[in-house]
């Protein structure tokens, strides 16, 4: 069977139609997809300027925070160097003891204990008792306390216990000196 020049001509017609329509197709589509990948990239420029605002924001923000922790770090550091880093009690027992005669007291008794741990704020330090027992009139008993008070030898130091007694069993005019205990507590970096 022999197809007719007008059949060839129909067949090729309907192919061009065909191919045609497919172009357009294609066309379309890909016009529609350049349509949104444009609205994307105009809304991404537009976006640009407000990302790179935020990326100065953080940029300085963080600046900021790492002045503040160099700032935090070294009152840190100043924090731990004024804790000593050990409490040596013959130390101490020789300043208490030099204290008390210096306001004219006399030293009954000196103790400490031994160094225990404490933990604040995930640091590590030493606490150290010490108590001491003197005699003498009320004002160089004052004059003491408040020496040990602003001691620069103390500055890590708390007085806890503070105990005056007055011996009154004896003759009105025998009446002894009133005696003073001072329990003191003395904290040191452990590092």
């Amino acid at each position: 069977m022999k197809i007719s020049k007008t059949s060839w001509a129909l067949l090729a017609f309907g192919l061009i139609i065909i191919a045609g329509a497919s172009l357009f197709i294609l066309f379309e589509n890909e016009d529609s997809r350049k349509t949104d990948l444009e609205n994307r990239i105009a809304l991404a420029e537009l976006s640009i300027p407000k990302v790179a605002g935020d990326i100065a924001t953080s940029t300085e923000q963080a600046n900021q925070l790492a002045a503040q922790l160099e700032e935090a770090l070294g009152k840190l550091a100043q924090a731990k160097g004024q804790f000593p880093e050990m409490i040596q009690s013959i130390e101490y027992a020789s300043v208490l003891v030099q204290l008390a005669a210096e306001s004219g007291l006399d030293v009954l008794s000196f103790s400490s204990s031994e160094a225990t741990k404490l933990t604040l704020n995930k640091l590590d330090f030493k606490m150290t008792e010490f108590e001491i027992v003197v005699r003498g009139d009320i004002h160089p008993i004052l004059s003491f306390i408040s020496a040990i008070d602003k001691g620069e030898d103390f500055l890590t130091g708390s007085m806890d216990v503070i105990d005056l007694t007055f011996d009154t069993t004896t003759a009105d005019d025998a009446l002894p000196k009133p005696a003073i205990t001072i329990t003191l507590l003395l904290i040191s970096y452990e590092g």
